[in-house]
């Protein structure tokens, strides 16, 4: 059925499209009842078919009658290209795993446009819902002024009444903007899932792709649960509600008054090819960071732009606390005050592995909470790090203390000279097989290289890269006469390829990124 809402002056008509129910008639054998056996199907779909409807949305009115309207599985909701509605659209009802409601456009031009006004809480709000499905939509929320005016979200999903495994919300290809004034806070902002005041309530299935998220106070895109979280002891590490099959990709999240990107809550979550500008204008804080999760993959994103006053919590990416498992891997980090931070309050096994990082401004590694010792198990290793000549950049920035860390195949390239940081013996930390040009080497690597890596065309710091293929950082690579395309440390697990997707050929280990 396709229901077209009603402009005003149009009439309303009524389409009818049934879609077939999955009911099977168990009759005699096909050969000897092959015309009952069609007669009774199609009784069957007659009798149980299950209907969808198209809504369109042209006009405020049609907006103001389905604002808050129940929508059924498959049901779509489309609004018209070119046009521009106020208020928040807040619809319920529930879809289902092979019928989830869409929002999405209709016709030619540009994207239909939502202005809440920061006169509500977000401009689109699920709300307790599930299997949904929103595309193609611009939408902002702020009055205009720079003031803070509240907890408020361009798009929000709140799971805070019924005790269920949420299911299937994606956000797809959308334009957030200009929401609140300029203010921080870490959840409010762009696009953001939450549960609240839940207990036993999980996740499974959350797409955010291909949006574009810039000038929201708060941060880009973030989710967070009230029952989720990982327990990490002496004994061992328990976890609770974690979510399932999250998937964060292709989005570019630029300047937020938070962080772009906040990964919590979540069980081999996925965060790539990402691009993440000027975090944090109004606050401090990483522009990618994870808590409360076990397997994230943060990969492929490119970082830049987050520096400004406040001496921590400006990297552009961060291993942060209650985690387990963590790959930063395959990232490419520039113009940031330093590449990544690692806390040091409870966290288990983290990998960072084939980055790259240019011209970070203060340094490269910010080992957060400097006084704690929990952090376990880092392993950094074949990462490349440039440092032009003229920045006053440490290894390890802030006078911080790297803990429990094993650093093996980097290559630490400062064009002028070099420095480490006041307390960069650290705590049961090693070096090995690391590359230093123009930096003194590590007291514990006792098998330090010295001579320049050869790249191909280092210096450049392009921004806003294609991300799918990494190529425009090609000059980073290392030229055929180099010392160092072979001779590293062989480490297990190391991964399949390099940061330009290239396969590691079995027995032979590289320096550096690529």
């Amino acid at each position: 059925m396709i229901v077209t809402a009603p402009s005003i002056g149009e009439a309303y008509e009524v389409n009818y499209y049934p879609m077939p129910s999955t009911k099977r008639c168990h009759n005699a054998p096909m050969h000897t009842r092959l015309p009952s056996l069609f007669a009774a199907l199609l009784t069957g779909l007659l009798a149980t078919a299950v209907y969808a409807a198209e809504h369109r949305v042209a006009t405020q009115a049609d907006f103001d009658r389905l604002k808050s309207a129940t929508f059924q599985p498959g049901d779509r909701i489309l609004f018209r290209r070119g046009r521009s509605f106020t208020g928040m659209f807040a619809p319920k009802g529930d879809g289902a795993p092979d019928a989830p409601i869409t929002i999405d456009a209709f016709g030619a031009g540009d994207l239909p446009q939502i202005h809440a006004g920061g006169q509500h809480p977000a401009a689109v709000f699920l709300h307790n819902v599930i299997h949904w499905e929103v595309r193609h939509l611009e939408v902002t929320n702020t009055d205009g002024s720079p003031d803070g005016q509240g907890n408020l979200f361009g798009i929000y999903v709140l799971a805070d009444e019924q005790e269920r495994t949420v299911e299937h919300i994606h956000i797809d290809r959308c334009f957030v903007h200009h929401v609140n004034g300029r203010v921080a806070g870490k959840r409010r902002g762009g696009i953001h899932v939450h549960m609240k005041e839940l207990e036993h309530s999980t996740f499974n299935n959350l797409r955010i792709t291909h949006n574009r998220v810039e000038h929201v106070g708060g941060v880009g895109i973030g989710n967070d649960s009230s029952c989720a979280r990982v327990h990490i002891t002496p004994d061992g590490v328990t976890t609770q509600n974690l979510w399932t099959n999250v998937y964060v990709a292709d989005n570019y999240v630029g300047h937020t008054g938070r962080n772009n990107v906040i990964a919590r809550v979540s069980k081999d979550a996925i965060y790539e090819r990402n691009t993440l500008a000027y975090s944090s204008r109004f606050s401090t804080g990483h522009s990618i960071f994870c808590f409360n999760t076990d397997g994230i993959k943060i990969q492929f994103n490119e970082a830049y732009g987050n520096i400004g006053p406040g001496s921590r919590d400006r990297g552009g990416f961060d291993a942060d606390y209650n985690c387990v498992h963590t790959f930063i891997q395959y990232n490419y980090s520039h113009d940031n005050q330093w590449f990544c931070g690692i806390m040091k309050r409870p966290n288990r096994h983290v990998v960072i592995r084939y980055n790259l990082s240019v011209n970070d401004r203060d340094g490269i590694y910010f080992y957060g909470f400097n006084s704690r010792q929990q952090a376990d198990d880092i392993h950094i290793y074949n990462n490349t790090h440039y440092v032009a000549r003229g920045l006053d950049a440490v290894v390890f920035p802030e006078r911080r203390t790297p803990l429990n860390s094993r650093f093996e195949n980097n290559i630490f390239y400062f064009q002028g000279e070099g420095g480490w940081g006041p307390r960069a013996e650290g705590i049961n930390t090693t070096f090995r097989n690391n590359v230093y040009h123009r930096l003194t080497p590590h007291p514990t690597d006792d098998q330090a290289r010295t001579t320049s890596p050869h790249f191909v065309d280092p210096g450049q710091a392009p921004t806003n890269i294609d991300l799918t293929t990494m190529q425009a950082l090609v000059g980073y690579r290392l030229k055929p006469d180099s010392p160092y395309r072979q001779g590293g440390t062989l480490i297990e697990g190391r991964g399949a390829h390099n940061l330009l997707k290239e396969s590691l050929p079995p027995g032979v280990s590289a320096y550096g990124a690529f």
